[in-house]
């Protein structure tokens, strides 16, 4: 044996499982490939089509790794998955039946139970009065909002403060009498001449 077929063998079946087949001449071959699955018990399954179907061989391995036509009769895959086999050949394929929501079941119980004793009137009533209070409260808030904006719309009309020349004109029409002017400091004095000169 050549060194060739020596690491063609040593490693044939690790590329097997990945879909590659060596040969002993150096080529390439790509297997076509295989439907896999594992069942409940562990056990891996296969067939040569790319996914299980009614009609398609199915097989599994036995001790020595070698596949061998799978046994009549019902397996059940990790999944939920039924296949029927007869004869090495899948007869019926069973999807996994989907639960019932218990939960929510239960949770609609509870909600039922919540509204037992109370009539469709006591109910309406009552969501009524809500609504009317609701109403109330934003009508309220509406009637304050147009308020202060008047109040806000009034003020932006009126100046921020007195100006600088109604000050001075206000000074200058208040005139004083000579004993009034001689009470006063001497800079007292100064800056009402100054501001009466201007």
């Amino acid at each position: 044996m050549n060194k060739v077929s020596e690491i063609v063998s040593k490693y044939a079946d690790r590329l097997k499982a990945f879909g590659i087949q060596l040969s002993a001449e150096g080529e390439i071959k790509k297997e076509d490939q295989m439907a896999m699955a594992v069942l409940a018990d562990g056990t891996e399954v296969s067939s040569p089509d790319a996914e299980f179907s009614v009609g398609s061989e199915l097989f599994i391995k036995d001790g020595d790794g070698n596949p061998v036509p799978a046994p009549d009769g019902e397996h059940t895959t990790a999944e939920g998955k039924v296949i029927v086999v007869a004869g090495g050949i899948i007869a019926e394929i069973k999807e996994p039946e989907a639960e019932e929501p218990k939960v929510e079941i239960e949770i609609e119980e509870e909600k039922q139970a919540a509204f037992e004793g109370v009539s469709k009137e006591e109910f309406e009533s009552t969501i009524n009065s809500l609504v009317e209070a609701f109403e109330a409260k934003i009508a309220a808030w509406n009637a304050e909002k147009e308020n202060l904006s008047a109040t806000i719309e009034k003020m932006s009309k009126q100046p921020a403060v007195d100006s600088v020349k109604k000050s001075k004109a206000i000074v200058e029409e208040k005139q004083m009498s000579k004993s009034e002017f001689f009470k006063m400091s001497q800079t007292d004095r100064v800056k009402y001449l100054m501001n009466n000169q201007k």
